[in-house]
């Protein structure tokens, strides 16, 4: 009896925390780029990742440790020399959560850039169609534009020499996006356009203005995709776990 009443007062809080906090699933998560499951070096073909340079002096993206800046022990640095066309990248490819049946679906990772100012753009990005489905900072504003230049999308000044979190939402029940930069919200709720699948993740390190502009290089760590139930959801599962008790008593 003691430990029916523990599971019934845990699965209340459970159904009575599900309208105030959303709880998230892990759907990919890098776990801070760390070991056993990365290795120092060239980040393609790790744990799913593809990684490669374009250009004349476009790097591999690379797993690297301190005395590089990174969160934990590891990060990944993305680098291009200073002619226009260089490219550094690093794409994963993951299952659409859409297609499951998941409706809120959040990005999360960290950016270190190198200042006093950013001299080559980084993107970021679905490969899928749709808005908002990509994001860049952006050279000539020395802004983060989480969004990029979809409707409704703002954005903030860039922080350099230090990690800064960047956070996408894209909540498919109201179909508008959200998203936050160092703490600070960005993007609330503009609309979600066109979008149908999310099927790949890419950030790219772009020597985009002209030769001679400068090199660049950036470090990307805690990269993660998670996923959010309905709480519809949440309180199905602790119904199916009372209707277990109840059948359970019966039978004792």
């Amino acid at each position: 009896m003691k430990v029916h009443r523990w599971i019934l007062a845990a699965v209340a809080a459970v159904v009575l925390g599900a309208g105030a906090v959303h709880a998230q699933l892990v759907w990919y998560d890098s776990n801070g780029f760390e070991a056993p499951t990365f290795s120092l070096g060239v980040l393609d073909g790790q744990d799913g990742w593809v990684g490669i340079p374009s250009g004349t002096s476009g790097d591999w993206s690379r797993v690297v440790k301190a005395p590089e800046p990174v969160l934990g022990q590891r990060a990944v640095r993305l680098e291009v020399g200073d002619s226009q066309g260089d490219q550094s990248l690093m794409f994963r490819a993951i299952p659409d959560p859409l297609a499951a049946g998941w409706k809120v679906v959040i990005v999360t990772f960290d950016i270190y850039r190198a200042g006093p100012r950013q001299v080559q753009n980084l993107w970021w990005y679905w490969i899928d169609n749709g808005d908002p489905t990509y994001g860049i900072q952006w050279d000539l504003s020395q802004q983060t534009h989480p969004f990029g230049w979809a409707p409704g999308a703002s954005s903030t000044p860039t922080v350099f020499d230090r990690y800064v979190t960047l956070k996408m939402v894209w909540d498919f029940n109201q179909m508008k996006a959200y998203s936050w930069y160092n703490g600070v919200l960005v993007d609330n709720g503009i609309p979600i356009t066109g979008i149908t699948t999310l099927t790949g993740w890419g950030i790219l390190l772009s020597h985009d203005a002209a030769s001679g502009t400068g090199a660049d290089v950036v470090w990307i760590d805690n990269f993660a995709i998670h996923v959010v139930p309905e709480p519809a959801s949440v309180v199905a599962l602790a119904g199916g776990v009372l209707a277990l008790l109840g059948i359970k008593r019966r039978r004792t």
